[in-house]
């Protein structure tokens, strides 16, 4: 019995000392799991929003793909204000923490993270002309600590006016509404590439600089009703609101260039053809996750759209009087047969 009692404990020390093995190991993978870093990432928007901006959508879409749980590894703030000069603010409050990221939706939001910081990396999803802007230096080789997305090439801009004119066969005279504020840096040589486009297609244009939705709204009421008017935006973060605008459109019967798809599906606009800004988010969080593996964002070329959508809204169109060529509505990516009231 004595030797059964020496060879029960020669088994049972070698699977104690394996149970006390895993424990420590289990214990080893709470601690790491307690001490993991959580990455901090600032989302700044401009304006009080009713509705989530797709961008948005798309980075957290995939910020979770990429294994960003928020509550356990990601720290996700959005500041959202009204003004820039609140948003600013709220920015230099939230930089006193420590922060991996900044995220921005626009020219407005990046020149003010630009102006706010020059150490902490910054991902713009989109800006229109990064490097006329002076974000960066060149598209590929940022050699700033800003990286990210364009809306799209200076050229693009050219072929919306042609679609435009494609969509409404009777334009003659377009008003032409862009922001009118040093935080949005919309420079000349864009104005001077639409006035050129115009010029060849033979179009006049009023060129209003706005500072409020509200001026833009009253530019749009002054408009005769005519078919050969029409309505078209430099797009920034400034214009992500366009329903009261697409509203006096549709009473003034004048065709309406939006920014977004969302614009023309949920808010009236006649048409957009633009990049998708969901994917464009998507695509912000490959850079964002770049980024916070170490890569630094000098060293990330900036990416441009390489498709555009075709989103048109047929009710909008029968509603003001116009008739879209065939051709143009077979081509187009998406059309809305009913608005959401």
């Amino acid at each position: 019995m004595k030797n059964v009692g020496i060879s029960l404990l020669f088994f049972a020390l070698p699977l104690l000392a394996y149970s006390q093995n895993v424990v420590a190991q289990k214990k080893n993978v709470v601690a790491r799991a307690q001490h993991a870093k959580v990455y901090h990432v600032v989302v700044m928007v401009a304006g009080k929003l009713d509705f989530i901006p797709p961008q948005i959508r798309g980075l957290r879409s995939q910020l979770e793909g990429f294994g960003y749980i928020e509550g356990k590894n990601l720290a996700y703030d959005l500041l959202q204000e009204e003004t820039y000069d609140a948003l600013r603010a709220s920015l230099k409050a939230s930089i006193q923490q420590t922060v991996d990221v900044i995220v921005t939706l626009s020219e407005a939001e990046t020149a003010i993270a630009r102006e706010v910081t020059d150490k902490i990396p910054i991902v713009f999803m989109p800006v229109g002309d990064p490097v006329r802007a002076r974000f960066i230096r060149s598209l590929a080789s940022p050699g700033t600590n800003l990286t990210g997305l364009t809306y799209m090439e200076p050229t693009a801009l050219a072929k919306q006016l042609e679609v435009f004119k494609e969509v409404a066969p009777s334009l003659r005279q377009i008003l032409v509404l862009f922001e009118r504020r040093e935080e949005n840096p919309i420079t000349a040589p864009t104005l001077a590439l639409v006035r050129e486009v115009a010029e060849y297609m033979n179009i006049r244009l009023i060129e209003k600089p706005i500072t409020s939705l509200a001026e833009g709204e009253h530019a749009v009421s002054l408009l005769p009703k005519n078919p050969m008017n029409g309505v078209f935006h430099i797009c920034a973060g400034f214009f992500r609101r366009l329903k009261t605008i697409a509203a006096v459109g549709v009473e003034r019967r004048l065709p309406i260039f939006g920014c977004s798809a969302r614009q023309v599906a949920d808010e009236g606009v006649l048409l957009t053809y633009a990049p998708d800004l969901f994917y464009i988010g998507y695509r912000g969080a490959w850079y964002a996750d770049r980024i916070l593996k170490g890569a630094r964002p000098q060293d990330l070329p900036v990416e441009t759209p390489k498709k555009f959508e075709l989103v048109i809204n047929l009710k909008t169109a029968n509603a003001i009087g116009i008739k879209i060529p065939p051709e143009v509505l077979q081509r187009a990516d998406k059309v809305i047969r009913e608005t959401p009231g």
